[in-house]
């Protein structure tokens, strides 16, 4: 703890809530505090109370400071709060691929970094490594300043704050109100979610300040002071050190100055003018030179940017930590200042020029270290001027390097060399590069609109003559307005516009545009027509002797194929599969290489193969098409792999998998703004949470997807949104979905439209509408293409059987039920499966076949719950039940890192007691003052985390707690 600290007073509260979070996590679980209020109110303060606090208690302390001048180095905030806490130990608990994920932003980690660095992965090494020291003692970390966080360091906050690490880690937060809106709004979800706890810090009282005075102040004076300082204790230490020194301050401030500090008022800022006036010349020199170096600062670096010798700059150094507005730092020649707004009053002391000049110093010291373009570019920025050309080259060279990590800041980096760049035709070419680029990163860092409007300056810069570059530019301009900015009408026009003014010059430019064009109708759901236009683009390709275009043709063709398949004719049926498998083989030909030019196919491959049924032939594609991307380091495109893969697994009934894939997805999808990976993710948690039999979990990723997608025609948010309602027992409102999404549409994929037509058979058998149920029973075979074995098959069996059951023909269900089941087995879909043999088992109940009954019960419900499917596998048990059996199947495990009830917050635990005694929502609303809404929120985390499907298994619960308490 800093002895130098001015004492805390007048924050009760604020420390109250402190030991709130040091208590939640002494009870094992992870906490967040999140400290905001405006510059000098004291949250760096309560930082340091707090580390002293958790100190006291054993916890391992670490602590990092994001700087204002520095917001361009990628994860320089976790830098500096955990290299310094690396160890063997915690290294060796790593994977090798952790460690490399973990070395992108922790070099100390001492290994290679990984090629691609995907944000969300580096942010999931980082949580590992924080789980892994907690597994000793208890973590806290620091974070002050994090409204200036780099953007590669946000990232990892923000996905920490998403799903912390199971283990006791409190993470304590400050920023500047309003300063970090995201991560602001992921705080307060956090909090939502009952993970956090937000404090907005406010001003002193008149008491509370007037203890931090010096006492030789009259009354007047420190009235005067409060007014000035508005309560704001920097302010006020400020204003106070000054008025010992100079007197009173007048009305308008002490001794005007020309310093002026954005938001912080006149008399404070010439006030740590005054403190900076203090210092002797070279004392003064070296805390110049130092606010341009950094914060923290290395001595050598501040002495080159201030143009003084080292051995000079070591004995002023002396004086500037006497004077305190530095103070020694926690690693070896680091010094940082004593407040970010005196390193500000400091920067702000010296005439423009000279900063210009002290930077460019500081960026020949750095490169005189072997420093790297990425270390340099901050300073050199500064220091450059418009026509530099050898800066534009270097802050190019700097945007490459931090690319796959940083995005963001490759694109503030590509945006700085453009303007230095200069207007001269002869750097014309160089230009279109950096366009280019700067598209490309600001497209990774998921600011699509700017991507966009910058491909748009790109396009029209380019002339006639450059038809190759054209072609390339229009392609990924379509793309995203395709996909991101919902314009498809102004994407096609441009693409036929293109398309004509290629001709028959290049029919492989030519097949680009075309396969471009069949992208953007598969996109919109009009596969017919992007069937047609992917096989133009093939045979182009073809004739171009392009065999990698015409294998990514070849794959979209296939998908569109299978995707426009409807009805039950056989011989059309066998077209589309062997479609699908001449692109399986076109595509199997090519090298690792090839595939990698056009890394889509793979994904349009897996879908191709999924929608088909071929649950194995998907993953294999999935698999190649994620290792590609990642050997290749194109990280944009492996968390749509990732998601997909999940959707895979999810069919062979691997849950598990399923779950760590799409949420791995789902970080990738919040970090990156990629909102299709977000949807898809979105729609596998909800279908994931109806098998696990979390109902209220389904209910709420599936509005999510509504939300991110709207009604679109291929949406699949509205047959999900109508499964969650119908297992919550609203069949009317699983029938608003289905009207609301034009019940099952053409524009959906097959295998889509068999789950949807599914389950709109028992949504209208829940509403005893059978006649209309048996229609879309007949419906479905032609729905799926005429496919009937294997997952399709199961499918299908499943709502025949269920109408069939419904119509009272018993025994006939349930011959048609198990021959369903079959044929998930024959095709790897264990889930449908089961669920067949659950539907078979009842209708064989109902036949006076009790004993059959009872085996195929039993069966599915060991099948179901070895699974992990706890809410198809309840299905079974409860028909059991009802034949009169009581089995008792092991109650589903709670979530990785939970311990039952010890997991739960104080007011977790406070509402699953009053759960234990049967109360409602709104009765325990009113017991604890909160609103039903909060409740409801509350009951939804607390069945979460203890793994429960329904509240009705809380009181059990409670009790076996009861009974093993000592």
């Amino acid at each position: 703890m800093d002895a130098t600290a001015p004492p805390l007073v007048g924050r009760e509260p604020e420390v109250a809530a402190l030991e709130r979070a040091l208590a939640t996590v002494a009870g094992g679980r992870p906490w967040v505090v999140g400290i905001t209020g405006e510059p000098g109110i004291g949250k760096s303060r309560l930082l340091g109370e707090l580390a002293r606090r958790a100190a006291d208690r054993g916890h391992l302390v670490v602590a990092g400071r994001a700087a204002e001048l520095e917001r361009d180095v990628p994860f320089a905030l976790w830098a500096e709060a955990l290299e310094p806490r690396l160890d063997a130990a915690a290294l060796e608990a790593l994977t090798v691929d952790e460690l490399a994920d973990l070395a992108v932003a922790l070099p100390a980690a001492g290994v290679a970094p990984a090629a691609t660095g995907e944000r969300h992965r580096v942010a999931r090494a980082v949580r590992r490594l924080l789980e892994r020291l907690a597994a000793e003692r208890p973590v806290t970390v620091l974070l002050d300043d994090v409204h200036w966080a780099d953007p590669a360091s946000a990232d990892v906050i923000a996905l920490l704050l998403h799903r912390p690490p199971p283990r006791p880690v409190l993470l304590a937060l400050a920023a500047r109100s309003g300063r970090a809106p995201a991560l602001e709004a992921a705080l307060q979800s956090a909090v939502r979610h009952d993970g956090a706890e937000a404090l907005a810090i406010g001003a002193l009282s008149r008491a509370a300040a007037d203890a931090l005075l010096p006492a030789t102040l009259g009354p007047a004076t420190r009235e005067h002071l409060f007014r000035e300082s508005g309560g704001n204790p920097f302010y006020l230490e400020a204003l106070g050190a000054a008025s010992g020194i100079h007197g009173a301050p007048a009305a308008g401030g002490v001794h005007a100055t020309g310093v002026g500090v954005a938001g912080v008022p006149r008399a404070v800022t010439a006030a740590l003018a005054a403190e900076v006036a203090a210092l002797g010349d070279a004392a003064r020199a070296l805390a110049q030179g130092a606010a341009v170096a950094g914060d923290p600062f290395d001595p050598a670096i501040a002495a080159a940017a201030a143009g003084v010798r080292e051995d000079a700059a070591l004995a002023a150094l002396d004086e500037v930590l006497a004077a305190d507005l530095v103070r020694p730092g926690d690693q070896p020649r680091r010094f940082g200042f004593r407040h970010p707004l005196v390193r500000r009053a400091v920067y702000e002391s010296v005439p423009g020029g000279w900063r210009l000049a002290a930077h460019a110093r500081a960026a020949q010291a750095l490169a005189g270290r072997g420093a790297t373009a990425a270390e340099r570019a901050h300073h050199v920025e500064r220091a450059a001027h418009h026509g530099d050309v050898e800066a534009a080259g270097l802050l190019a060279e700097a945007a490459a390097q931090t690319l796959p990590t940083a995005p963001a800041t490759a694109a503030g980096w590509y945006a700085a060399a453009l303007r230095l760049l200069p207007d001269a035709a002869e750097h014309a070419p160089r230009r279109l590069a950096l366009l280019e680029a700067h598209a490309t990163a600001l497209s990774s860092a998921g600011r699509v609109v700017e991507a966009r409007d910058v491909l748009r300056r790109l396009h029209d810069l380019l002339p006639p003559a450059a038809v190759a570059e054209r072609v390339r530019v229009t392609v990924a301009l379509a793309e995203l307005e395709t996909v991101w900015t919902q314009q498809p009408d102004v994407a096609r026009a441009r693409l036929e516009a293109e398309r004509a003014a290629v001709g028959e010059l290049s029919p492989g430019l030519a097949a680009a545009l075309t396969l471009a064009l069949a992208a953007e109708r598969a996109e919109y759901g009009d596969h017919p027509v992007s069937e047609r236009l992917a096989n133009e683009a093939r045979a182009g390709a073809r004739a171009a002797g392009d065999r990698v275009l015409e294998a990514a043709a070849a794959a979209t063709a296939a998908d569109a194929a299978n995707c426009r398949l409807r009805g039950e004719d056989p011989a059309a049926l066998d077209a589309i599969d062997d479609t699908i498998a001449e692109a399986v083989a076109v595509v199997a030909a090519l090298t690792d290489a090839e595939v990698a030019e056009r890394l889509y196919m793979l994904l349009s491959l897996t879908i191709a193969r999924f929608f088909a049924g071929d649950l194995r032939g998907a993953r294999e594609a999935v698999e190649r098409g994620l290792r590609v991307a990642r050997a290749t380091a194109q990280g944009h495109l492996a968390p749509a792999f990732v998601s997909v893969r999940g959707f895979v697994e999810h069919e062979r009934g691997n849950l598990d998998a399923a779950e760590r894939d799409e949420e791995e997805a789902l970080e990738s999808a919040l970090i990156s703004g990629n909102v299709q990976v977000e949807y898809w993710a979105s729609i596998q948690f909800c279908w994931l949470a109806l098998a696990r039999g979390r109902v209220d979990a389904a209910l709420e990723h599936g509005r999510r997807a509504w939300e991110l997608l709207g009604t679109r025609p291929y949406s699949q948010a509205g047959f999900s949104v109508a499964d969650a309602r119908l297992a919550a027992g609203d069949p009317q409102g699983a029938l608003a979905a289905l009207e609301t999404f034009g019940w099952v549409r053409p524009e959906l994929w097959t295998l889509d439209r068999t789950k949807a037509g599914e389950i709109a058979v028992r949504v209208l058998l829940a509403l005893g509408r059978v006649e209309d149920a048996a229609a879309w029973a007949r419906r479905l075979p032609a729905e799926g293409g005429g496919r009937r074995d294997g997952v399709f098959g199961a499918i299908l069996a499943r709502a025949q059987a269920a109408v069939l059951l419904a119509q009272g023909a018993a025994a006939e269900a349930a011959a048609v039920a198990l021959a369903g089941a079959a044929a998930g087995d024959r095709g790897g879909a264990p889930l449908w499966a089961g669920r067949c043999r659950t539907l078979g088992g009842e209708a064989l109940a109902a036949a006076g076949r009790r004993r059959e009954a009872r085996d195929e019960l039993r069966r599915a419900a060991a099948d179901l719950g070895a699974l992990g499917a706890w809410g198809h596998r309840d299905a079974a048990v409860r028909a059991l039940r009802r034949l009169g059996e009581r089995p008792r199947p092991p109650a589903p495990p709670p979530p990785e890192g939970d311990r039952r009830l010890a997991v739960l917050s104080p007011r977790q635990r406070e509402v699953a007691a009053l759960l234990g005694e049967g109360q409602t929502n709104a009765q325990i609303a009113a017991r604890l003052h909160l609103s039903e809404s909060t409740v409801e929120k509350h009951v939804t985390s607390v069945l979460g985390r203890l793994g429960l499907s329904s509240r009705a298994g809380v009181p059990a619960l409670l009790a076996r707690e009861r009974e093993r308490a000592p």
